[in-house]
């Protein structure tokens, strides 16, 4: 099924966002190879949590950080418990935690770490094809990667908005 076009947005317009949109991406996968970050698919997944679920908000970007390096440390914990404290120690921790996240989430409690990107990253994380072929230290640096970049846009585009606004309402007619 098509999805409707929104309102207001012409060709010229979608093409623009689109170019926007590759120049982006290719700048952050540049700067992820350019410092030796394989696991830059992190950073991307915190955008999607941050963009879709807190719905980019600068105020609403904490929860998606500390609730993506929860995920992704919990997650963690599958692979890192059992080589630390033997495949049943190990896989008892882990399943305790997440035991834990998930009775916090349903009582309300610790909404700035334990939220949904938490479950998203924990879900990703352990995918076995990414628990066995990633190591941890190398998503946290893909989040890290992802919450510098895109947050920084975030910040550059709220000051332009604050600026488009401070001078749509001092250009307004002032009536007598």
């Amino acid at each position: 099924m098509a999805q409707e076009g929104s309102k207001g947005m012409s060709p010229v317009m979608g093409l623009g966002i689109v170019l926007a949109v590759v120049v982006v991406v290719g700048a952050y996968v540049g700067l992820n190879m350019a410092l030796g970050i394989a696991e830059g698919w992190a950073g991307f997944l915190f955008l999607l949590c941050w963009s879709m679920i807190e719905k980019g908000s600068l105020d609403r970007f904490a929860h998606a950080l500390v609730g993506a390096l929860i995920g992704a440390g919990t997650a963690a914990l599958m692979k890192v418990g059992p080589e630390m404290m033997g495949p049943t120690g190990g896989m008892v921790l882990f399943l305790g935690v997440v035991l834990l996240l998930i009775y916090a989430i349903v009582m309300g409690w610790f909404a700035l770490g334990v939220n949904t990107t938490t479950m998203v990253f924990l879900t990703v994380g352990t995918i076995p094809y990414v628990e066995k072929g990633a190591e941890p230290a190398g998503i946290f640096l893909g989040i890290a990667s992802g919450a510098v970049f895109f947050g920084a846009l975030g910040l550059i585009g709220a000051q332009i908005g604050k600026r488009r606004q401070a001078k749509a309402t001092s250009a307004e007619p002032v009536s007598i």
